[in-house]
Parts: C-alpha cells; structure tokens; sequence
C-alpha cells in the first residue's frame, strides 16, 4: 500500500467517524438504546458460549463447574437486561457517573502530587472539579440521564476520533506534500 492510498484510508476513516459521531450527537436516546441492547446481547452470547465451552473443555479444566456458573450468570442477566432495557441503561449510565466522580479525585491528586514537576499542574484541579460535576450531574439526574448520557458520550468520542483523523492526513499531506 502506498502512502497516498494510506492517507486516503485515514482521511475516509476519519471522515466516517465524524459523520458517526454527528448522527449518535443528533440521536443519543436511540444510541444508549441500541448500546445498552448490544451489551445484553454480549452477555446473551458469552455467558451461552462460556458454559458450553466449559461443558465441552470440562476433562482438562480444574473448575469446570465455576465456569459453567459464570456464563449462565452471564446469560441469565442479558436476557433479565434485555427484558429491562431502562434498568440496563440506567446501570450503565451510573456506572459512567461514578467513574467521572473517582476519576476527579485521581485527576485532583495526580496534579498536586507532580506539582513540583509539571509547570501547569494547577490545571488539573480545574478539569477535576468538572469531571467531579459531571459525575454529579448524571447521578442526581438518574434516571432520565440515561437516556442520553451513553449516546452523547459516545458520539463526541467518535466525532473527536474523526477530527483528529482528518487533521493528522492534513497535517502529513502538507507537511510531506504526498
């Protein structure tokens, strides 16, 4: 392959991203939907997979029995998410909540304990107390941030994935003149 057609796959992959990220931005109720049924999905899957595998594998494994536990424990809570899908999305939207409050106290002490080190540490107590309101701010507002909080995040990820793609095959074709 070469680099004109490796920048060329960048540049279609980012701008897919992008347009990804837009549509999940303009919909985000259908997609923590669609992700909180591709996740019971999963779980369907593995748990189903885990158990037989471990029913098939179970002369060379020593606890065959703790897997066969596991994946039907697996299987039986994507079907229960499944059937619930509001109790699925409101589990993940307050997972995401309480990662953003945890993540605040170790952005706040990661800045204080490099203080000597980094010249702009102060900067990460700002950006903890933000992480520390937005943890805040999904959990108070449980339930009905979980219907919006999983597609939101998940479209400005794909939309800043896409624009950093787009700007790095702008970047190397001018800066290489490929």
């Amino acid at each position: 392959m070469t680099e004109k057609k490796f920048l060329s796959c960048i540049l279609t992959e980012g701008i897919l991203l992008a347009i990804v990220g837009l549509a999940m931005l303009m919909l985000p109720k259908i997609t923590s939907i669609t992700f909180g049924m591709m996740l019971c999905l999963s779980f369907v899957i593995y748990g189903g997979y885990k158990a037989i595998n471990a029913i098939m594998t179970r002369n060379y494994t020593r606890h065959f029995l703790l897997n066969v536990v596991l994946g039907l424990i697996l299987f039986v809570l994507g079907i229960f998410l499944f059937l619930a899908p509001m109790f699925s999305l409101t589990l993940i939207t307050a997972t995401i909540g309480v990662y953003f409050l945890l993540e605040s106290v170790s952005t706040c002490a990661f800045g204080i304990q490099n203080r000597k080190t980094l010249y702009f540490w102060w900067v990460e107590i700002p950006l903890a107390i933000l992480q520390f309101l937005l943890g805040l701010i999904i959990i108070l507002g449980l339930p009905s941030t979980a219907l919006w909080v999983v597609g939101v995040l998940m479209g400005v990820n794909f939309l800043v994935a896409g624009m950093i793609m787009i700007s790095m095959y702008v970047a190397t074709k001018y800066t290489y003149s490929i």
